[in-house]
């Protein structure tokens, strides 16, 4: 959503203020952010800019990239359309927390199935919602091919369907404001192979971007998971507790009560963090030094250095 907002020269620097995002997060586009926060960054960006269909828009031109770069790869290699669905049943957890997806095989229909994090209501989820949608109808384009559409699309959203949506799938009926999230088609495709003659891009096989994060799993435990979440915002210099406690949906306490839990403090989590990604810098770029410090939040390269050898033992020149 950056990207394409980017590229169509709207100011988005408002909006990733407005939502708490890290305000160089084009670059990195490996990090993790709280749901809520992009849900709230592209219902911002919809209404301030007037692009109704902003949602559509970029879901539709993404595709298969929707799943990301491992999830995206797995289900292309899947060798049948019901071999692709329960892979992306079964790893769609790992690309957005707390969404699911399933399907339900009712006599002649499949319907394919996402719950969302967040109910209609939420800022954005009228247009976040094809995140899900696109993302399900990717998986069987791949096997049935660019042009095809689902028979019915069913949408929590009440603020009606996108005209391009309705000009894209024009044989598709929606139905709006429903307890259930899902595309139906007809339960003979599940047999369908990989449909390898296409030119349309939407449909590659995502590539994993290159940054400093590593690409890592997302982490399985809380102080993991604050501290990938914590560290896109040190281009933005040291990441307040204050922030911390947003991206958990805590107070400032009950974020420090959590953490005393598990034998850490909000700075002992920071520290960690930027060891990390320095510690990849060092070892797989050329960045100088100077460079990797402020990568890490430090406006002072001899404070990062002191900082660094109190952790590795040795000066970043030397690790």
């Amino acid at each position: 959503y950056a990207r394409f907002l980017d590229a169509i020269g709207s100011p988005i620097e408002r909006g990733l203020e407005q939502m708490r995002l890290p305000g160089n997060l084009i670059e990195t586009p490996d990090c993790y952010v709280p749901t809520r926060s992009l849900f709230g960054f592209v219902g911002y960006m919809a209404d301030k800019e007037g692009i109704a269909d902003l949602g559509f828009r970029v879901a539709h031109d993404a595709g298969v990239a929707l799943m990301g770069a491992k999830m995206g790869a797995q289900v292309c290699r899947s060798p049948t359309l019901l071999h692709a669905m329960r892979t992306f049943c079964a790893l769609v957890s790992r690309e957005a927390s707390n969404f699911r997806s399933w399907y339900v095989e009712d006599q002649d229909e499949v319907r394919f199935c996402v719950h969302r994090t967040f109910k209609p209501g939420a800022l954005g989820y009228t247009q976040t919602e094809w995140i899900g949608v696109i993302a399900m109808v990717a998986v069987v384009q791949l096997f049935a091919g660019p042009r095809w559409e689902p028979d019915r699309i069913s949408l929590g959203t009440s603020k009606g369907v996108p005209r391009l949506a309705r000009e894209t799938f024009g044989g598709t009926r929606f139905l709006t404001a429903q307890p259930g999230v899902y595309i139906a088609f007809p339960r003979s495709m599940l047999a369908l192979r990989r449909c390898e003659e296409t030119d349309d891009p939407r449909l590659d096989v995502p590539r994993a971007p290159h940054t400093p994060y590593g690409a890592e799993e997302a982490a399985a435990d809380f102080a993991g998971r604050l501290m990938q979440c914590v560290t896109p915002h040190f281009g933005d210099g040291y990441p307040p507790i204050t922030l911390a406690a947003e991206i958990a949906g805590t107070s400032v306490r009950t974020l420090q009560r959590r953490l005393a839990a598990l034998g850490l403090s909000y700075g002992d989590v920071v520290s960690r963090a930027r060891f990390d990604v320095a510690s990849n810098m060092l070892t797989r770029t050329d960045a100088p030094v100077i460079e990797v410090a402020f990568a890490t939040g430090y406006s002072d390269p001899s404070h990062f250095a002191r900082a660094f050898r109190r952790l590795a033992g040795v000066s970043p020149r030397q690790f």
